[in-house]
């Protein structure tokens, strides 16, 4: 199929990669496990998989039951997701470019006989070795730089400017295992002190989880998830407004720009190859 891009991942970043790939002539396919863990929900495809369909900046993104039906969409020039955590469809469409953009923090599985041109979103990869190129995913000076050789930012251990200072906002972790209760959508409006999501332990335990700070809900996982110890469940932030709970961030437009353009950059030298070749 020409012009196909498949990207692992349908979290923000990858979903903001999905849409201007889309927007810019590619067929997208995305790929996801059962139970996507993206928080940031109302600008992930991911939710494709629980919902049928989702849409964030006016691009659709349809879940597909089969690989017929993908190819199907695909042909109609929709964006696409199927549950494919292992990428095994990879090797039915035969793509030439596969984005890894689950932001794992580690290879799940991605490697250079998958497509032509590999690229992959923030760390857990050796550009030039494990893939082709890396996008830095890092804020500060260098993100969404095009990494041709060696790695991104957090896998070079290093503290930033950044780091010192903290994220803006809140991150909340899984304290326990077990099923996961959201108690309010996102957007919503949360004080200090006031109790956010539940988790419903493997022991029979429940464990109330309370916002530290006043803020908006950025992100919360899905209701009935099951968690793992540490896994990221919530995101508050205390300045942003609830309009921008549905928009996709400057750093997931930044990454989305540059894995774009490390596409097209490509697909020039690939041209510029075969026209000295004749």
């Amino acid at each position: 199929m020409k012009r196909l891009v498949i990207v692992r991942g349908g979290g923000e970043l990858a979903t903001a990669a999905a849409i201007y790939l889309h927007n810019s002539g590619f067929r997208v396919l995305m790929l996801e496990k059962a139970q996507p863990t993206s928080t940031r929900r109302e600008v992930s495809f991911a939710d494709a998989v629980y919902d049928g369909k989702k849409m964030v900046s006016r691009v659709t993104c349809r879940l597909a039951e089969s690989l017929k039906e993908a190819e199907k969409r695909l042909k109609s020039e929709e964006v696409v997701m199927m549950v494919d955590s292992k990428g095994k469809s990879i090797s039915y469409f035969k793509p030439k470019i596969v984005v890894d953009g689950i932001m794992a923090h580690e290879n799940k599985g991605t490697s250079k006989d998958m497509a032509d041109h590999i690229l992959a979103l923030g760390p857990g990869f050796c550009a030039g070795r494990d893939v082709d190129a890396v996008i830095e995913t890092m804020r500060g000076h260098n993100l969404g730089k095009i990494i041709y050789e060696g790695y991104s930012y957090r896998d070079q251990k290093e503290l930033s400017l950044v780091d010192a200072a903290g994220a803006v906002g809140q991150i909340l972790f899984a304290p326990e295992a077990g099923r996961f209760e959201g108690l309010h959508g996102i957007s919503h409006k949360m004080q200090r002190d006031e109790p956010v999501a539940r988790i419903h332990g493997e022991d029979g335990r429940v464990l109330e989880i309370r916002s530290q700070i006043d803020g908006v809900l950025r992100g919360i996982l899905h209701s009935d998830s099951v968690v793992k110890k540490g896994q990221k469940i919530v995101d508050i932030n205390p300045v942003m407004s609830r309009e921008e709970c549905f928009t996709l961030s400057d750093k997931a437009r930044c990454v989305a720009g540059s894995v774009l353009q490390a596409v097209m950059v490509w697909e020039s030298k690939k041209r510029n190859r075969m026209f000295f070749d004749l």
